[in-house]
Formats: structure tokens, sequence, C-alpha cells
């Protein structure tokens, strides 16, 4: 043999034992590596997301619950020949277009699962069965869907809604996964750490073609805890109808029971609708309520915030009560208006109110009196009362998502960089000027006033119950603080209060025809200032805010209630009628009698 056939015979010997080598160390050595990973890639591990806990009202009226709802997924390894047939059969058969995002997402290639299509149809479902062999790698699963029932839909902005986790949310929160339904807003969001379950797992073995070879192991989710909250459904559905009924475009309405501050009823107006939100809005949808000019996404219940008007005067009244600026029989002379240096303070009656005392002066609601007893009072009496009430505090920062702007001299300069003036004060103490207030507030105004000085911690959630244990765990109520001061006075505001009803000269008399004996202040707030009183504004967004704080049966309330309706003209032109409409269906529907 020449050396050519010896040197080939060489090159294939070191050949074979590299090869050789390499095999064992594949086999044998990395053996066990190679088969893991062939494992993994093959392991399909799919989340089974956890049905949310009910919500009910505080009579087990159902407001919030999953119902099944079956989805299409498919896992990101599809190749692209593969991927278009299935595009073609989805659309043919089904009739579903797979949009840009979900092929983005399949293309990326990770081990993530891939929604193709939410809440499929019974014929969708049929077809997808019985063509079955033409969707091999996409699979059908059962997931939970938020269904909200009618009563719920009166009260959007207090249930809330769910939806995916932002990326920034799933950053805040590791635990979160992608394709878990979260609370977004509302009591869903708020008790969010109740309703959610624990979520499953599925762990799938599927061949190349992505069909599934071997189940693994399934661990079951855990479903959340249900809620009961403190609201009456039914209660809430006059509070929707007076509104609606009536004509007003925007405004709100809350409803406490002031022996601990429960929330029976919380409205933002207009309304949206929350099935769509937590399903998911067309683009078209979307447009069309960002460009509503009447707001029905913001929560103008807690999160507007608006001059009071002659609402706050019932604080001013016990503040100057109890610091003994005057007493329930003071009288003081109050013209149709006020001189202070060469400033003119009008009242809104320019005929005046006469020689009155502070339970006339809220009968007649007159500016000029209270004008007189602020400066005595002074600004940071003024403000420590209203805190006293709560008004620029969160009593309760679960529910309360907005401050009042309640002033200070130290606030006007810091924000205005000028000096507090006497002027000020005088506007201060009939609810205009810089004090704004949410509608929420309204309620914490005027709910003392039922219950003898009671500030409590307002409440929205009456209980818990754990479906798995059986344990039904009722919230308690919490007594933050006690008004400092004598109930005499509380009775003299309470007093005046009914007299804005049933006096001679009351801005509330229409309430007098009610069923239901009442008491309450009416509220007129200035959004433009006017040269002359007497001219009359057009376009809506110029024209005064509207409000009524009410307590109700008046020997003994179960129901504090602040009605606030945007641009609503004057108290006793709108929101007195619907204060009126709710308290004639509240005992028409026998609900007035109830103890809470």
């Amino acid at each position: 043999m020449n050396s050519r056939g010896y040197f080939l015979i060489f090159v294939f010997t070191v050949f074979s034992l590299i090869l050789l080598g390499r095999l064992i160390h594949l086999q044998i050595i990395k053996g066990e590596y190679y088969y893991e990973k062939s494992e993994k890639n093959h392991l399909r591990v799919v989340v089974l997301n956890a049905p949310r806990g009910n919500i009910y009202d505080r009579n087990g009226i159902l407001l919030a619950y999953d119902k099944p709802s079956y989805n299409l997924y498919t896992f990101p390894y599809i190749t692209k020949k593969r991927l278009k047939i299935l595009e073609r059969n989805l659309k043919r058969i089904l009739n579903i277009e797979l949009s840009k995002d979900i092929k983005e997402k399949i293309k990326k290639g990770n081990s993530l699962k891939v929604v193709i299509k939410k809440n499929l149809t019974d014929k969708q479902i049929e077809k997808f069965f019985r063509y079955s062999y033409l969707f091999t790698g996409i699979y059908l699963e059962v997931q939970p869907r938020r269904i909200y029932t009618e009563y719920a839909r009166y009260m959007p902005h207090l249930i809330g809604y769910v939806g995916y986790p932002s990326e920034k949310e799933l950053k805040e929160n590791p635990k979160l996964r992608p394709d878990t339904l979260i609370g977004k807003s509302g009591v869903e969001k708020i008790f969010d750490r109740y309703l959610r379950g624990k979520y499953g797992t599925k762990g799938m073995v599927v061949d190349a073609l992505g069909r599934i070879k071997e189940i693994k192991w399934e661990n079951l989710p855990k479903r959340g805890n249900d809620i009961y909250l403190t609201v009456d459904a039914r209660i809430q559905k006059i509070v929707y109808e007076a509104f609606k009924n009536t004509g007003e475009k925007s405004g709100a309405v809350i409803v406490f029971n002031p022996d601990g501050y429960e929330i029976l009823a919380l409205l933002s107006y207009p309304i949206y609708d929350i099935q769509k939100f937590s399903d998911g809005l067309t683009k078209e949808e979307w447009k069309e309520i960002i460009k509503n000019p009447y707001k029905p996404l913001l929560n103008k219940a807690l999160k507007g915030i608006y001059p009071p008007g002659s609402i706050f005067k019932i604080v001013v009244g016990l503040g100057a009560l109890n610091e003994g600026v005057i007493t329930p029989n003071t009288r003081i002379y109050s013209g149709g208006k006020f001189k202070l240096g060469n400033f003119v303070f009008r009242n809104w009656n320019l005929g005046g109110c006469g020689r009155v005392n502070v339970m006339e002066a809220l009968e007649t609601s007159c500016d000029t009196f209270f004008y007189q007893i602020s400066l005595n009072l002074g600004v940071r009496n003024i403000t420590k009362y209203t805190k006293l009430f709560g008004i620029g505090e969160k009593l309760n920062p679960e529910i309360e998502k907005r401050v009042a702007i309640v002033p200070t001299p130290e606030w006007k300069r810091k924000r205005f960089g000028k000096p507090w003036y006497p002027g000020d004060t005088i506007v201060y103490s009939i609810g205009q000027g810089y004090l704004s207030i949410t509608p929420f507030d309204g309620a914490k105004i005027i709910a003392p006033i039922a219950n003898g000085g009671k500030i409590y911690r307002p409440k929205l959630l009456k209980a818990v119950h754990n479906r798995d244990t059986g344990e039904y765990k009722e919230t308690e109520k919490v007594l933050i603080r006690k008004l400092p001061v004598k109930q005499e006075y509380i009775k003299t505001i309470k007093r005046g209060i009914y007299l804005v009803v049933y006096g001679n000269r009351g801005t509330a008399k229409l309430l007098s025809l009610s069923p239901v004996k009442v008491a309450g202040k009416t509220g007129t707030a200035q959004v433009i200032r006017k040269k002359d009183p007497k001219q009359r504004v057009k376009k809506w967004k110029y024209q005064n805010h509207a409000w009524y704080v009410s307590l109700f049966p008046y020997d003994k309330p179960r129901f504090a209630m602040s009605v606030f309706v945007e641009h609503g003209i004057g108290g006793s032109k709108t929101a007195v009628p619907i204060t009126k409409y709710i308290i004639d269906e509240l005992y028409r529907k026998g609900i007035i009698n109830e103890k809470y």
C-alpha cells in the first residue's frame, strides 16, 4: 500500500475516533442534560386562571360574578407555513381574523401561550370541534369571564371593572401574570385582595405539530372570596332613576347611613357601560366616551371637586356657636349687601333678610349674616371646624380618592404668593372662594348633624365570605372622633335646616310635600363671577352648580344624603327635585322604614 493509502486510513481513523468521542459525550456524559432539554422544549405549561369571588349588595343581590368563557389559544412555536394555513382556516371556518399583535406574539417564539380569540360563540365552539383536524396546535380553554348584573350597571363607578395588568402593574407586583384578570377600578380594585383567587397550572407534553400527547400534571385554581357591600342596590337604582328622569346632565349622589357612615348608594352621572369596559371596547366606542362633554368616566362623587356654596353654612354656623361668636338666639341685622372698606359683598337676595338668628339665617340662606359672623370667627377657626367634619381629610383612603381644597393663609401665600385678606374669609364663609369639595364631602357635612356629632370611617365593605371554609366575616364600624361641640348647638343647626323645608322663607319648600319629614340645606355655587347678579348665563358649562344635603326621617335620621348637580343653576331648582324623587320612591317602596 502506498503512502497515500496509509494517510487516508489515518485520517479516517482519527475522524472516526473524534466522532465516537463526540457521541459518547452527547449520549453518556451529556445525555441526561439533552434529554431534559428535549423534554422541556415539548413541555407546555398552561396557567389556569382562578374565578373571582362574587360581589353582592348588603341584601344578597348579586352584582358581579364569573361565567365560563371559551377562548382559543396557541403556543408561539408555529412555523410560518403552518401559521398561514391556520390563519386561513380560522378565517374561513370560524370567521376569526388574526390581528397583527397576535401574529407578532406568535413570532416571538417564547413558551407563553397566545390567546387568539376570547368569548367564542356556541356556533364557533361547535365548528371548532367538528373541524378540529384543521386546527392542530390550537386549543380551546375555559376561562372565567366577569359578568355584571343589571343592578351593577347602575353603579359602574362604584363597582369598577376588571382587565389584564399593565406593564407598570406587573413590575409593581411580580406575583401577577399577564393573563390574570385583576380589578382596574372601583370595588373590583379596592377589594381585589379578597376577590382574586389563586391560579393553577397544567403541564402538557406536545409533539412537533402541537398535539397533546400527555398531561403531566394539573393543579386546579382556587376561587376568590365573595364580598358583600354596604350598598343597597334598590336605593342605587332609585338614585340613578332620579337623575335620569329629571333630565339633568351631570352630577353625583351619595347616601350614607349616618350611624357608621355605611355607603348605601354612590352615583356618578352619566354612567358608562360597565360590561363593555370589562370585555373590551372598540376604538369607536372609546372615542365616543372620551368625547362626551359630561365626562362619564370621571367619578364625580369621589374625584370631582367643586365649590360647595351655601351647604357650607352648616359648618360655619356650628363653629360660630361653639366658639361663642353667637348664641342660638343672637340676632344680627342682615341686609342686601355688606360693606368692608371699599368692597361690597352682596346677599343672594338683594332685599336682605332683616334681623335673623342662625336658624333663620340657614332657613333663608342669608349670605350677609354669615359674612358678619365670619370676621369674628376668623379663617383659622373656619378651617378648624371644616377639618373636624373630615373635609380635607381622607377618612377612608381606600375609598376617597381626592382631598378637598381647604384654604389657609399659608396655603394662599404658597399657591399664589399673596396674603390672606378679610374678603377671602367672607367668601369662604358661604362656600365660595378657594374652598372646593367633593360631593362625597357633602355627605360628610350632613351626617354628623344627623347622628349627634359622630365622625366615622366611611364603610363600603360589609362582609367577606370564604366559600371553602364557610367563614363569613363582617366588618366593624369605626368611630374616628366626636365633634367637640355641645349637643345643643348641633340641635340648633338641625332645627335651622328643618326650617329650610318647613319655614315660611325656606329655600327647599318643595320637600314639605314629601310624605317623610326631612331637613337639609340648599347650595348654589358660582362658576363665573357676574358683574350683574341678575345676569342669566346660557352656556351650560358656565352655569352655577347646585347642591342639596339632607337628613331624613327628621326625628330619627336613617339617611344622610348629598345631591350635586353640575351646572344645575341652583339648589332649589335642580338638586331639591332630585332629592324629593329619591325620598318619595324610598317611601313608596317601603325602604324608608327599614333598619340598617
